[in-house]
């Protein structure tokens, strides 16, 4: 079981595609208040040819989880929806308590309790032995932030001004052997061993603390969080083509779940698009939950 997680002592990375730290978040109407940010939110999952989702999504105004488990029998599906409802547990928690002011928006400790839940439901269970789960969340701050959380080699990305920017490294076998120069890029995507974990929630390794970076909000900007059964067949540039053509998430959402059939994805699907916008601009729907996170 991890130690409970802190906010971390340095500043979070902030990718180029945001403006500088420091920067005045959102938008200042003429009379002077701050124009407060929502995310229009929506999520699709679909089973593999297992025939059982072991892919668990939340799709919220505030805040986004994907979560792809694995193990045998029911393991992966059990691992990704515990892991998706203590996360989403927490950060209402954090909202309530006004703790998304916090620098890490208190996802370090959500990820953190996240994985002991995945551990102490494991340890209940012999049949649930070994599970684990991938997890990547990303939240919309009440200053105009979107932090994102991340363990394993599902995805967060961000469209913005046509520009599709991956916000997340996976933590897999071929990912190392690519940044040491032992793989090439074309290599990792043919290899066997694409889909071995290094990092992830549960299982038999401590998976240390999430990786954190935050990005400066931008209304019009559009959030992608997804399991590898879509970014492992679908190209980067049909993510951003379908994310671009469709006004409404709901239609990229079910649109890219097509492109990764279409593809020929062998495993489980999920796709969780938000747009950020103006508080009132829009009447966002939330929170969704889909794949195993809305087994009964």
């Amino acid at each position: 079981m991890l130690s409970p997680v802190t906010a971390p002592a340095v500043p979070l990375p902030w990718f180029p595609a945001a403006e500088a730290p420091g920067a005045a978040p959102g938008r200042r109407r003429a009379d002077g208040p701050l124009d407060r940010f929502v995310l229009d939110p929506a999520a699709v999952s679909l089973a593999g040819p297992r025939g059982q989702d072991q892919d668990a999504g939340c799709a919220g105004p505030a805040a986004l989880v994907v979560a792809d488990g694995v193990g045998g029998g029911s393991g992966g599906a059990v691992a990704a929806r515990v892991a998706v409802d203590e996360v989403g547990r927490r950060i209402a928690a954090a909202f309530a308590a006004g703790d998304d002011a916090r620098e890490d928006a208190g996802l370090a400790g959500a990820v953190a309790a996240a994985d002991a839940a995945v551990r102490r439901a494991a340890s209940a269970d012999p049949a649930l032995a070994g599970m684990a789960t991938t997890c990547t969340a990303a939240v919309l701050t009440r200053d105009g932030r979107v932090v994102v959380a991340h363990v394993g080699d599902s995805r967060a990305h961000v469209l913005r001004s046509g520009v599709l920017t991956r916000l997340t490294t996976d933590h897999t076998l071929v990912a190392a052997l690519v940044a040491s120069g032992d793989l090439t890029t074309a290599q990792a995507a043919a290899s066997p061993m694409r889909s071995v974990l290094l990092r992830a929630l549960g299982g038999s390794a401590d998976p240390g603390p999430a990786d954190l970076l935050a990005i400066r909000a931008e209304p019009g900007d559009r959030l992608l969080l997804c399991s590898d059964g879509l970014s492992g067949v679908v190209p980067d540039d049909t993510l951003r083509r379908v994310l671009a053509a469709e006004r409404r998430p709901a239609a990229a959402a079910a649109r890219l779940v097509m492109a990764a059939l279409a593809a020929g994805t062998r495993d489980d699907v999920t796709a969780v698009v938000a747009d950020v916008t103006p508080a009132g601009w829009a009447d966002p729907a939330g929170p969704v939950l889909v794949g195993a996170a809305a087994a009964d």
